[in-house]
């Protein structure tokens, strides 16, 4: 399915590629000279060339290479993608002119509109990307309030810090990781939930260990738990290298079961349903079995999936990630189609839903439209 998926994909920027080829070619002129074409031709294939050598190159480059080419092949694909948008939206104004002559002929004839207009979209381009880049390296704090209608025991607020969606790998360092330090810090919670794809795949020897040990540096009075995301291929081992490294860090990985905090409330952590080792994730009724429904039930589960499950089930408080908010506009609003809700506060009765955009990226190191946040929950008990 995922190669489908690729080869679709492929196929689409191909023609966006082509379309930008050949419009770049026209409003280049015949007047170009030789050799400002062939500048503009290494320019072009510099762009268009270095995502797909990335995504069907990666079993037969040299490993130095592969990294860096897919860094550069992520900025340049959505450079692709927004000058591809940016052109088409000229020639359908040119094709509306046609018909309503809204443009004055002194501009349409001009010689030198061409390549103001092909200036211009660069630019555009550039600075659109240019931020996206900076987004992403600056993760805000969302703060939410949130009542609950339940007896939580001794406790009357419990202040929570939800972090999905790291993706620690080769774009997530440790050295992003600071910035995520500081903000707990800031936020000062008293629990912390890890929301899923806590990496952005396998990890190499050794890596293991060090992510583990830089989230093992969040100190917090009812610790830390995690859950797996679809991503995460090391969680799906309760051996692996991974889960060891976790386990001395002191963060809890809840995998289809729950725990109680204090004489306080349950934090249910499911399963990823992605996730390609037996036995399938189990039923939610199930997990909350033995558990005192009159506390407050507090679920973590990466995917917004089965919300009306677990309304039914009573679940007080969903945490989630995973849809990263689209991550890049206009990704959003297939996000919005996809999800009864993408990102923020859902509340249908009693029942709460947080959902995360996420502290890291997935694919292009970039954020537009949206940005990465870490999400700072106030949680009240009555």
């Amino acid at each position: 399915m995922w190669g489908l998926m690729i080869t679709v994909f492929l196929f689409l920027y191909s023609l966006m590629c082509y379309y930008i080829g050949r419009r770049g070619w026209t409003i280049l002129g015949k007047s170009a000279s030789r050799l400002t074409r062939i500048l503009c031709l290494i320019v072009f294939f510099l762009l268009v060339l270095p995502f797909p050598a990335a995504e069907l190159g990666e079993d037969v480059l040299p490993g130095a290479i592969v990294p860096w080419l897919t860094i550069w092949g992520g900025y340049s694909m959505i450079a692709v993608l927004y000058g591809f948008f940016l052109l088409l939206a000229i020639d359908f104004i040119r094709l509306i002119d046609k018909w309503a002559r809204f443009i004055p002929a002194a501009v349409k004839e001009h010689k030198k509109t061409p390549p103001i207009l092909g200036a211009a979209v660069v630019i555009l381009v550039l600075a659109i990307v240019t931020y996206g880049g900076w987004n992403a390296r600056n993760p805000v704090i969302t703060e939410y309030d949130v009542t609950v209608n339940k007896d939580a025991g001794s406790l009357q607020q419990l202040q929570i810090a939800m972090i999905s969606d790291i993706h620690y790998g080769l774009i997530i360092d440790v050295e992003r990781l600071n910035r995520l330090i500081e903000m707990m810090n800031e936020i000062k919670p008293d629990m912390v939930v890890l929301a899923g794809d806590i990496t952005d795949g396998s990890l190499p020897s050794g890596e293991a260990g060090k992510l583990a040990e830089v989230l093992g540096q969040i100190k917090v009075p009812y610790g830390t738990y995690a859950v797996p995301g679809n991503h995460d291929r090391d969680l799906r081992d309760h051996d692996s290298e991974l889960m060891r490294h976790l386990k001395e860090a002191g963060i809890h990985v809840l995998k289809d079961n729950s725990v109680r905090i204090g004489d306080s409330l349950y934090l249910i952590g499911r399963d990823d349903p992605n996730r390609r080792s037996v036995p399938a994730r189990k039923e939610l009724k199930d997990l909350l079995k033995g558990t005192d429904s009159s506390r407050p039930l507090i679920l973590l589960d990466h995917q917004p999936l089965d919300l009306e499950q677990a309304q039914a089930n009573g679940i007080d408080l969903q945490l989630s990630g995973h849809t990263h908010r689209g991550q890049i506009f206009p990704a959003n609003l297939i996000t919005g189609l996809i999800y009864e809700q993408d990102w923020g506060l859902l509340k249908k009765e009693n029942y709460h839903l947080i959902i995360s955009s996420g502290f890291g990226t997935w694919g292009p190191p970039l954020r537009i439209g949206n940005h990465p946040e870490v999400v700072s929950i106030t949680l009240n008990f009555k």
